[in-house]
């Protein structure tokens, strides 16, 4: 299955990563698909904040 997604390299402390492959792992997705709910989560927010003001 081809994606067409863009791929983006950051570069994360260690202990930030086993962080975010562990909450990965407890919401049983992979460390990409919580990085996007992490960010997705965090646009909707800012929205709603320059919405509210």
């Amino acid at each position: 299955m081809a994606r067409n997604d863009t791929q983006v390299n950051v570069r994360m402390p260690h202990e930030t990563v086993d962080e975010l492959k562990a909450c990965a792992a407890e919401n049983r997705r992979t460390m990409t698909a919580q990085l996007n709910v992490i960010v997705e989560e965090w646009l909707k927010q800012k929205q709603q904040e320059s919405a509210q003001a």
